[in-house]
């Protein structure tokens, strides 16, 4: 009797069934769909970009350094800046000679500073960039190009390595200031100069967005920068910066022409604060052979905004120094 009633059942409700069964189907397959569009919808965090360069032990942590180009002499360049921040100068570089750039330990991929607690002083720094310099399958001599504060570190480097330092390019130096200097101001320009972060306010700022000409890194650079501004890099502060010029003052008191006649480019900007053009006088005066490049147009990162006066620079010196001992004799 049971078996007669469930066939009864089917036979007049089968249909009902069949649009039963079609429904669920219908509603598990747009559930998949949505889950699917949701997971793609909501994408994990991205992944730790790869380096473009090498990961570097330098003494029991790792920096990474990225090389491209042949030739010599090196051209090693430190700064506030990422390595990917030099993206309008290396390649451009790495036509005529090899060409490093690096990321100080706690920024990019390098390693984080390995003594905990305490933030890197101008001579960990010096080190840092000496271990590195040592630890490249490359052989010298080298050039340094220091941007900003790191115009402080390959100042006491080539002081205290001269040995295998061939010529050095100064890229507006870090500048102190004077946070009450209402004589800052820039003639005018089609891009006026806007002065670096006052180091005794705030760390010096890595991040370049805000600047005009960042748009024209290649969309890469560009990306590998925000992510690594993301990361809360450590940034160079009003403490290192004095512990770099108490270490040169206590240098320069002791010697004229620090550098010797070692070919020094200096590159300014048209900065009219109080103090710059004084500055810029003393860098000059640390080799007895010196020149000056004015970066118009320029904001403080003139790496992004008049990267071919950085290019001619270094090609200048580099040139100079490949030069046959006869003919620099003439």
């Amino acid at each position: 009797m049971q078996q007669t009633s469930l066939a009864l059942f089917w036979k007049e409700n089968r249909t009902s069934v069949f649009r039963i069964s079609k429904l669920v189907h219908v509603v598990a397959s747009l559930s998949l769909v949505a889950g699917i569009v949701a997971a793609q919808t909501i994408a994990p965090t991205p992944a730790k970009p790869a380096p473009i360069g090498r990961l570097v032990d330098v003494g029991g942590y790792r920096v990474h350094l990225y090389c491209t180009g042949q030739g010599s002499p090196t051209v090693m360049i430190a700064g506030a800046a990422f390595s990917f921040d030099w993206a309008l100068i290396q390649p451009e570089v790495a036509k005529f000679t090899r060409v490093c750039s690096f990321d100080p330990s706690g920024t990019a991929w390098s390693d984080p500073y390995p003594f905990t607690g305490d933030a890197p002083t101008c001579e960990h720094r010096v080190e840092e960039l000496h271990n590195l310099i040592t630890r490249i399958p490359i052989e010298g001599p080298y050039m340094l190009v220091g941007f900003s504060t790191g115009a402080l570190w390959t100042r006491l480097y080539a002081i205290e390595h001269p040995d295998n330092i061939k010529g050095m390019v100064i890229v507006d130096h870090a500048f102190l200031g004077s946070s009450d200097d209402t004589s800052r101001r820039a003639s005018p320009r089609p891009h006026s100069y806007t002065p670096p972060v006052l180091i005794s306010k705030a760390p010096i700022a890595m991040s370049y967005e805000d600047d005009p000409n960042f748009s024209r890194l290649p969309e890469r650079d560009q990306q590998l920068h925000r992510w690594a501004v993301s990361q809360h890099p450590l940034k160079p502060g009003e403490a290192m910066v004095n512990d770099c010029i108490a270490h040169i003052e206590q240098l320069t008191a002791q010697h004229a022409h620090l550098l010797g006649d070692l070919p020094l480019i200096v590159i300014s900007t048209p900065n009219a604060a109080t103090g710059y053009a004084e500055l810029q006088a003393s860098l000059l005066a640390l080799s007895g052979n010196s020149r000056q490049k004015i970066a118009q147009n320029s904001s403080h990162r003139v790496i992004i905004d008049r990267p071919d006066v950085v290019i001619q620079a270094i090609q200048e010196i580099i040139n100079d120094l490949r030069q046959p001992v006869e003919l620099k004799a003439h």
